[in-house]
Order: structure tokens, then sequence, then C-alpha cells
């Protein structure tokens, strides 16, 4: 049915899941937009908990939330700004998911056919106690900038899409390099402790990269990509074979060695280069950190994720104590992005909707290959979207395009919802920034999808349009075609 109004529920003025502690204040409020204020409605706000019955499910009776099932109010679609139901500490630990709904029959039935709601998601866990190896609560640990602050220019935010090697967001930031051809000095952010070392040789092109992977606490892990050196301590670690193996990217063949190693390294001190001749010239410094001790990120199928890490990613510059050097890193990410959280994020996954990750009807690859990404841009995510492609049948890419808020095309994927309707993107270009004659290449033709159901859609493209038809239903599907699943 059409939604003639719309209502939010938000945690501590986020509409983003939360996770505190139970010493944190919590607070919990409604908003309300639209509608025909003329007939009364049944107003729902219930908490589903992880707490044993009967404190799984509380509702909010209008005054008070209770253990009893009750409507909040019964009234007309009455404009709301912001209406606080919750604010206090003490939250026990669990996970715990708010909700707020209005169904259009003012009975106190919960008439779920009739029923538009909102949800937040808050995972309430205990305190940790700090010791000489925990971070405990703190998310102060670093204090060093990984690169002189003249040997970048800015930073791109977790998020991006890169084919063929990132179909989906990427997990890490990219420090950009002014100058890759010149090697720069790469510094430990804080005292960490070296786990591991890998080494990537390009068996087709040439060069040499390393990887570290380290821990300031237990809590917390970071790693290091694209160095081009690493320093003599830890070039003595790689005296073993390690554990190696030879595979395919695109055209290029590679070797990649993982080194475990127990290497302890102060701040500041030096861990090896970016830059220069030495490796891979890539562009950039990957600086990726995992904190376990964050609520997980949603997934929608949380069986394909290539790694369990990806549940806890973080943004690195969040963990710098306050002062000129988070400062700096801040205003890098901010010549990248201006959009909140300003360090971007990397699950966009919308239950029912096509946005987030697919993957390739059938397939059992657990990796990004031939899969697909549905998502806002890293850098522009209130204007720009990305469909990121790694299917050859589509043409392998990242397709940027600028949103459109009526219609079949250029739609934002979380508004796609399951049904015969037929979506389609046109005037498509491979940066976020506008199509420039020199600079940017767009897609020949067009790309359309239909969203099955919930877990599955099927996408083509048609080099027989150069834009998307005034009637999407003329646009048909080969069966033959590539479709894809959650």
């Amino acid at each position: 049915m059409p939604t003639l109004y719309s209502q939010t529920i938000e945690a501590n003025n986020s509409q983003s899941p939360q996770a505190i502690n139970s010493a944190d204040i919590l607070s919990i409020a409604i908003s309300h937009t639209g509608g025909t204020p003329l007939a009364g409605h049944d107003w729902w706000i219930a908490v589903v908990t992880s707490l044993p019955s009967p404190n799984d499910i509380y509702y909010y009776d209008g005054t008070s939330w209770s253990t009893e099932f009750s409507v909040a109010f019964q009234q007309p679609l009455t404009e709301i700004n912001s209406l606080e139901l919750l604010n206090g500490s003490g939250l026990p630990p669990g996970n715990y998911v708010f909700y707020f709904g209005i169904d259009s029959i003012a009975n106190g039935v919960l008439d779920t056919d009739s029923l538009v709601y909102d949800s937040i998601s808050v995972v309430s866990e205990a305190a940790i106690a700090g010791n000489e190896q925990s971070c405990g609560n703190s998310r102060q640990i670093f204090s060093v900038d990984p690169l002189p602050s003249d040997a970048y220019f800015q930073i791109d935010p977790l998020g991006a899409t890169n084919p063929s090697s990132h179909k989906f967001p990427t997990v890490h930031t990219y420090m950009m390099l002014q100058d890759s051809s010149q090697p720069r000095e790469v510094y430990a952010p804080t005292d960490i402790s070296i786990s591991n070392i890998s080494v990537i040789e390009s068996l087709t092109a040439g060069g040499t990269d390393f990887s570290l992977n380290f821990t300031p606490c237990p809590e917390v892990t970071g790693y290091f990509d694209h160095l081009s050196a690493v320093s003599e301590t830890l070039q003595n670690q790689l005296t073993g074979a390690g554990n190696c193996q030879q595979y395919v990217a695109g055209t290029d063949e590679y070797r990649f060695c993982s080194h475990s190693v127990s290497v302890e390294v102060a701040a500041g001190t030096i861990l090896g280069s970016a830059g220069g001749g030495m490796g891979q010239n890539s562009a950039a410094l990957d600086f990726g950190l995992r904190d376990s001790r964050t609520a997980p990120l949603w997934y929608a199928n949380l069986e394909r994720l290539v790694s369990s890490d990806q549940h806890h990613v973080v943004c690195p510059y969040d963990y710098y104590v306050p002062g000129p050097v988070k400062a700096g890193l801040v205003a890098k990410l901010g010549v990248a992005r201006q959009n909140l959280p300003i360090c971007g994020s990397v699950a966009h996954d919308v239950a029912d909707t096509a946005q987030g990750r697919w993957y390739l009807l059938g397939s059992s690859d657990f990796g990004e290959a031939d899969h697909l990404a549905l998502v806002p841009s890293n850098k522009r995510p209130d204007d720009v979207g990305v469909l990121s492609v790694g299917n050859s049948e589509l043409g392998t890419d990242a397709y940027f395009f600028d949103y459109t808020e009526t219609g079949l095309v250029n739609r934002r994927f979380s508004e796609i919802g399951p049904g015969s309707a037929i979506y389609c993107w046109d005037t498509l270009r491979n940066r976020e920034s506008s199509l420039a004659s020199g600079n940017a290449q767009a897609i020949s033709g067009i790309l359309f999808l239909q969203l099955s159901d919930a877990t599955h859609l099927k996408i083509q493209r048609s080099s027989q349009h150069g834009s998307c038809p005034a009637t999407t239903d003329s646009l048909s599907f080969d069966n033959a075609g590539p479709q894809f699943e959650r």
C-alpha cells in the first residue's frame, strides 16, 4: 500500500545502531511527518530485548514502559518533531530493538497489514575493567600520524567501491599519497604489537607490497596495507618460508606469503615506507581498524562474509587522542567527504530493499568476484549512489549516478522494495563527481533491475538504449542473464 506518512525512532539523537555500556545514558525519541490528520490511528511503540521472558518485550503505554501489551496512542496523524520516550542509564547488558509504528485501524489491535514502522538497534554492554593489557572502555589509543602530514593530501573514507578488487564497500580507509613515486616513512600510531607481516609480490608486473597486522590491546586490531618496504627489524622477521599461495586477480598473477611474528614496537617507530619504486606504486596507504567491543555490524547474510572481522569495523581516526594530530586527520577526511559520519561506513544492507550486498545466484564464492553492491557513494552518500559490479556480463566497474526523488529511474536503492516494478539507471559515470570530458568514462547503455522478492533480484545491461525509456515496462529480462541473492 502507498505510504502516506513516515516516522522515525532515534537512539541518542541518531538513526544508526548504537553501542553503549550499561552506565551510559540512553535517549529514545520519535518523530512523525506527513499524512492527513482526519481519522484516528493506532500508534505502537515497543522494544524487543534479549532478556528472558517476561522481560523480552516492553510496550510504551503513553506514559511508561510495561511488559503488558498496550497501544501507545490512539489519535490522528499529529506532526511530531521529537518526542522523548526514554532517558536514563542502567540498561541491562543485552540486545535491544526499539520500534515505532502506526497502523490506520484504531482498534487497539496490532494490524500488521496496515502498519508502517521504523526501528533502531541498541547493544548494551557491561563495563570493561581496564588493566595493563586491556583498552578498557577507552577509544583514546593513538597519538602519532602514520605518515608525515605533507605526504598525503586527503583520506578517502570507509566504504569505497573499486572493482575488480573491491566490489563490496572497503573496510579500510585510504591515506592518499601526494606523490606515489616517492617513498615516505610510515610510523607506529602508538605502542603496538605486530602479529603478522604479509608479502604480496606481483609476478606479472613486478614490485612487492607489505601488510602489517598489529594490536595496541587485545580488543583492538589494526592493519596497514601497501607498504613498499618494511624496516630492517621487520625484514629480519621474514627469514622463514611463510604460508604462501599464488592467485590471479584480473589479468595479473600474485604470490602472497603470510608470516606470523611477535614484535613489540614503540609509538613513532618507523615501520617502513609507502610509495616509491620498490612497491607496486600504490597511490595510498590503507589503514583499517577493528574493535571487538563494538556492537556487530548488521549484514543481511552473515554466512557470506569473507571474515568475521567485518562485524567490528571502526574508523581508525576516532581512536586518536584529541589534539592537533587528530584534528589534522579529520581535516584530511573532510577533503573527501562532508557528510556524517565523516569517516564513512561499510554495512549498508537494508532488509526488504535492493540496497546492500548481493551474491551471484548459485555461486559458492565467498570472496567478492562475480558479485554486486548497490550502495551509497562513500564520498557523497546523500546525493550519489553506486552500482558496484563484479559480473562480466554487466561490465565489471563501479557506476555512479545522481539520485532522483520520484519515478523508476536513478532511484535510491533503499527505496526499492520487492515487486514487479522495473527500475533503471542511466547517465552513469565512473566517479562520484559529474561527468567531465576527458577524465570520466560513462558506461555504454543502461542498467535495469527488478527485486523479485526480499532476497532475490535480477539485473541486466542494455547497450541498445542510450538512456532509460519513458516506460520501464518496455524493458525485458533475458532469463539466461545473471541473477543475485542475499
